[in-house]
């Protein structure tokens, strides 16, 4: 085996389709020659993967850039790469405010990442000159899109794994700058996605998350209609793999033939997330999104009763520019009555490149907090009516830690939650053989706010 030309350590910020990319870019490097290491202390060459969506995000990413540069100024590291949504939003901003990183790399570039640091690498043993890569490629017939041959090395536990059905975005919500980021929506070939998927069944993985900015749009682009349906039929075939579940669904194209294929299959988890934003009319216009509270209540109650015990899972923004105190007591009645299993609630943030940051009637932060914890406190109570459903019934439970070294109880997550954004389940009773990874039946016997708690059963 050939000496590690260099080793290189990641930190990945944001979604989890900015997870996947920063997967690609480990299988990348690897296949370049390039060692890889989770302790930077350990790391040669520290890349950084930006999230650029909101300003939040933006801050944290500027701020790891900062930490990087700072540990190539002591001499701990040779090299620093940022890459990533802000590298692709900002990078001559970057460069003005951020001095000392060697490259930056665009959303197109980063599959160039292990060319480029060979060239950083043989320029001299302390890597110091910055080598910009401009953002030039924003034309979306070309822009890039992973395959089923591409390196990966993923960075998640091996027993589930986020697979990236499509890249981009069609829809121009006001708020929103994802496709002046990633541009328009590019679907991977079903096939493509099919062999994927079977290979990662391989590999030990038991839940798949498919993700997209727009799943339920996904191949609109390559075949005139959607496709979500029949990749799932696909995709449930591979009878390996015990979960599939969808993440973020537009709800205009939650059809009849999607709720069915859902609802049919053993494997496909009975589990959506469909960020609605809001539940005000006026809202919905100014945001620019399709649909009105009374389609979408009959949506949830079309999910309902092919699914009974579906998890429903949406986002909200409170503050919005134009929301009244009538706006936001609808939204939270709305909350309220639909009982949604799962919410996310976000503060409006302005960001420049969105059409709404330019609008007059901002609301002040003091509102938006003010909005924020009342909305969640609805929710809160929302969500533990929900839950006490699941009370004495039996569920199958994916075990994914020992809570504590003192005691024998587990954490994991049944069928209704998503790995890393969702509830737990707390779960006792289990041998001390137990392996993560592995599935328990379990009956519950407590229900709180947003967790459950209960006895494996023998």
């Amino acid at each position: 085996m050939s000496k590690p030309k260099a080793t290189c350590g990641l930190i990945s910020l944001g979604c989890a389709k900015n997870l996947v990319d920063s997967e690609v870019m480990l299988g990348t490097l690897q296949r370049g020659g390039y060692a890889l290491t989770g302790n930077q202390a350990e790391a040669d060459v520290l890349i950084v993967n930006t999230c650029g969506f909101i300003s939040p995000a933006v801050a944290e990413s500027t701020a790891a850039i900062r930490e990087a540069v700072e540990r190539k100024r002591r001499g701990e590291c040779r090299a620093v790469i940022a890459t990533g949504c802000l590298v692709q939003r900002d990078a001559e901003g970057l460069q003005r405010d951020v001095s000392g990183v060697d490259a930056f790399l665009g959303l197109n570039e980063f599959p160039q990442i292990a060319d480029v640091l060979d060239q950083l690498l043989s320029k001299s043993k302390h890597a110091t000159d910055t080598l910009a890569h401009p953002l030039a490629r924003v034309n979306p017939e070309v822009w890039y899109v992973y395959d089923e041959t591409t390196p990966r090395v993923r960075a998640t536990p091996p027993w589930y794994a986020y697979l990236k059905i499509s890249e981009g975005c069609d829809h121009r919500c006001t708020f929103c700058i994802i496709p002046k980021l990633r541009g328009d929506m590019r679907s991977r070939p079903l096939e493509s996605i099919v062999k994927e998927a079977q290979r990662l069944s391989e590999e030990g993985v038991r839940e798949l998350v498919l993700i997209a900015q727009d799943s339920t749009r996904y191949g609109m682009d390559l075949y005139g209609q959607p496709q979500l349906a029949e990749l799932l039929r696909r995709l449930a075939a591979i009878d390996t793999l015990r979960w599939i579940r969808v993440l973020y669904a537009y709800p205009l194209f939650i059809n009849d033939e999607l709720i069915e294929v859902m609802a049919s299959r053993s494997n496909l988890c009975k589990y959506i997330d469909v960020p609605l934003q809001h539940a005000h009319a006026d809202m919905l216009k100014a945001m620019q999104r399709a649909g009105s509270p009374d389609s979408y209540r009959r949506m949830i109650e079309r999910l309902r009763h092919a699914m009974p015990d579906v998890t429903i899972r949406t986002t909200f923004i409170v503050g919005f520019p134009g929301e009244t105190d009538q706006h936001f007591s609808e939204l939270s009645r709305f909350v309220d009555e639909v009982e949604f299993d799962r919410v996310a609630v976000f503060k409006y943030t302005p960001e420049r490149e969105a059409p709404s940051s330019a609008w007059t009637n901002q609301i002040s932060e003091t509102v938006k907090d003010e909005r924020y914890h009342a909305l969640m406190a609805t929710q809160q109570r929302a969500s533990l009516r929900r839950n006490r459903r699941w009370l004495n019934r039996e569920v199958d439970v994916l075990l994914e830690q020992s809570s504590t070294k003192k005691t024998s109880a587990w954490l994991g997550r049944r069928e209704g939650d998503a790995p890393e954004i969702d509830a737990q389940v707390r779960v006792h009773g289990l041998p001390r053989s137990t392996q993560p990874g592995t599935f328990a039946r379990v009956r519950i016997q407590k229900t709180h706010e947003y967790d459950l708690e209960g006895w494996a059963l023998r």
